[in-house]
């Protein structure tokens, strides 16, 4: 594709002696640099994608790095936020990482964005940047910068790792080539929230080697070498360390937004506006598109929808229910939502702190984990397995 910037007036000699081995690169040089040191990129979260994303941009030479956040750093993402320390804990994450950035390349100019990205300051603030590097974790968010972006003619890499999988794409409503995808194009409609690392886990290096790849089309995007991932979903799972190529097919413009694309496609398939039709064996990619993604699907929980109870039948806590002698263990996000129940932070399972009822039940009773939407809860489920108790269920609150 064309180089999406206009090259800076020139590179001072420390500039070019930092960079020099991007001045080596054959089919990179001096004019693709000096696009970089024009470029204005803004990163959306400062967490486990982008922290990848922003240190190696920022090493690579591009001249603005905006960073939208509203978080601020926890212990717990301190195993694959990297751009963030231990003494960091408690910091606004746009400050945390502003601080690292120009430590590792001074001469970037950082604009921390210390707010969350809503649908009434999206346009404002994005409109600023050449490119927007989506590392978001929610479909909120995703949305609101696919929206935001397609309206402003900007390019989006985004892409996402949950568990042991991740995928990478870049979106851009003006492309060339018959490339004009969108992400709702390949995902559909707007679904409820569903998993996310704080439920089901994550493996941090795969967030190295998503970040990494989404940094690289960014770098291809800005100054018109390489062939980005237009048109192209880049799934890669990280048991196998194998990468599957997904060919994209932009939506006809009489088919109507809610039936575009498929969004339960394998790593392994092209998505049509048919659906997904196979071109390689997806057997190995372990989960679908709508799984990554966070839309949990019955085979995954176990049960259909029909299947989960409105309230889970829940007896005072350390009681048991009839003569099965379960114990009900609410990990949902509302303490007391489940009258009777031992409630507990899935955080704090995760950390090994268990409430006393719990460790008074014995491991070969049954126990019954709850929460809202049965994310946390089969989360919880697998944790306490995991410990030792053998009979452990998962169910939602609500169908």
């Amino acid at each position: 594709m064309e180089p999406f910037v206009t090259p800076a007036r020139g590179l001072g000699p420390a500039e070019r002696r930092r960079t020099a081995r991007h001045l080596l690169l054959d089919g990179f040089g001096l004019a693709a640099q000096e696009r970089l040191a024009a470029s204005r990129v803004v990163v959306v979260g400062a967490g486990g994608l982008g922290s990848p994303v922003l240190q190696y941009l920022a090493a690579a030479g591009v001249g603005t790095l905006g960073i939208i956040d509203d978080d601020v750093v926890d212990a717990s993402n301190l195993q694959r936020q990297v751009l963030h320390s231990a003494a960091d804990v408690g910091r606004a994450k746009p400050d945390s990482a502003a601080d690292t950035l120009r430590g590792l390349a001074p001469d970037v100019e950082v604009v921390a964005h210390r707010e969350r990205l809503t649908r009434e300051n999206a346009a404002a603030i994005l409109g600023g940047y050449h490119l927007v590097v989506d590392g978001s974790d929610t479909f909120e968010t995703r949305y609101t910068v696919s929206d935001a972006a397609a309206g402003l003619g900007l390019p989006v890499v985004w892409g996402t790792v949950l568990g042991w999988d991740g995928q990478v794409s870049v979106f851009w409503s003006a492309a060339p080539d018959g490339r004009a995808i969108t992400y709702p194009d390949v995902f559909g409609p707007q679904p409820p929230e569903g998993e996310s690392c704080a439920t089901v886990g994550v493996l941090s290096p795969a967030c190295g080697v998503v970040g990494s790849t989404m940094a690289v089309e960014a770098v291809k995007v800005l100054t018109g070498t390489g062939d980005p991932a237009l048109g192209r979903l880049l799934a890669y799972d990280a048991r196998t360390s194998g990468w599957d190529t997904i060919e994209l097919a932009a939506p006809p413009s009489e088919v109507a937004p809610e039936t575009a694309l498929s969004d339960v496609a394998m790593p392994g398939e092209a998505l049509t506006p048919g659906g997904a039709v196979p071109t390689t064996s997806a057997e190995s990619a372990g989960t679908t598109s709508a799984e990554l993604l966070g839309t949990p699907s019955a085979e995954a929980t176990g049960t259909t929808s029909a299947e989960l109870p409105a309230t889970p039948s829940a007896e005072p806590a350390g009681t048991t229910s009839g003569e099965d002698g379960v114990l009900v263990l609410d990990v949902g996000l509302r303490p007391g939502a489940v009258p009777g129940a031992v409630y507990a932070r899935l955080e704090d399972l995760a950390a090994g702190t268990f409430p006393p009822e719990l460790l008074d039940h014995p491991v070969d009773l049954p126990v019954l984990v709850v929460c809202e939407r049965g994310l946390r809860s089969r989360g919880a489920e697998q944790l306490l397995r995991a410990e030792g108790w053998r009979h452990v269920t998962s169910r939602a609150l609500v169908a």
